[in-house]
């Protein structure tokens, strides 16, 4: 499962913190804490990869296609040589 960079979490929040009108930026870190809360909690119901991830993921069917295609063949042509 791809873990979220704090980071990022933190400049969502930011972001949203700085569309808010400033009577509700009053208490800041209780609001960051529950945007930071909110992001995490929506992060890991999303179920993400790495990009990493997906291309060795990518990589991996690639080649068991391959291996499939040549498998295919070899049964079609031992087949073949069986009539």
């Amino acid at each position: 499962m791809f873990k979220i960079d704090p980071k990022n979490i933190d400049d969502i929040a930011n972001k949203i913190k700085g569309i808010m009108p400033e009577s509700l930026k009053s208490s800041k870190e209780e609001m960051q804490k529950t945007l930071r809360s909110g992001a995490e909690g929506v992060f890991q119901k999303l179920d993400l990869v790495s990009r990493e991830e997906y291309d060795i993921q990518v990589s991996l069917l690639k080649k068991c296609q391959e291996r499939i295609n040549e498998l295919e063949a070899k049964i079609a042509e031992m087949k073949k040589n069986k009539t």
